[in-house]
């Protein structure tokens, strides 16, 4: 079952009322038209000029690829 057959398996018992109040919450979510904005450009002051903040992260995530096949990250 997706999210939204779940979402609408549950609005079947919802009082009319709940269903306005459900309506009217989601109406004001954010727009999906907008285009996402450069993640690089919200954090440019936070990385000196030497840094590459990709390359950085490709270190972590290989850290944690790493561990994950060890083991460490399973109970």
């Amino acid at each position: 079952m997706t999210v939204l057959e779940h979402i609408k398996h549950l609005v079947v018992g919802l009082t009319t009322q709940e269903k306005l109040d459900l309506a009217s919450y989601l109406s004001k979510a954010e727009p999906t038209d907008q285009k996402p904005h450069s993640l690089r450009g919200d954090w440019s002051n936070a990385f000196s000029n030497g840094e590459d903040p990709d390359t950085d992260l490709k270190e972590i995530r290989g850290e944690w690829q790493k561990e994950w096949r060890s083991g460490e990250f399973v109970e």
